[in-house]
């Protein structure tokens, strides 16, 4: 789980203009360079998404994989037990 905080639309819009991205998809975005690599040697990136009128930046870093593979539910059930949190 990358866990997500919530960020302005303005920060959200920002990172998406600062490169092009990475990889995107109907819910957002990976910054287009990574910021590190993970214990695997994988590139792992920044990663925003946009959800119901809200705007995310995940808390970890992740890589292309798992930013895909992230499913709508999976992101509502990640930012419902943030907010409860």
């Amino acid at each position: 789980m990358a866990n997500w905080n919530q960020v302005t639309e303005e920060r959200y819009w920002e990172m998406l203009g600062c490169l092009p991205p990475e990889v995107m998809t109907g819910m957002g975005f990976l910054v287009g360079e990574p910021m590190s690599h993970n214990a695997a040697g994988r590139p792992v990136f920044s990663a925003f998404a946009q959800w119901q009128g809200k705007f995310y930046e995940a808390k970890e870093c992740l890589t292309v994989a798992e930013f895909k593979a992230i499913t709508p539910e999976q992101f509502e059930q990640e930012v419902a037990a943030d907010e409860t949190a």
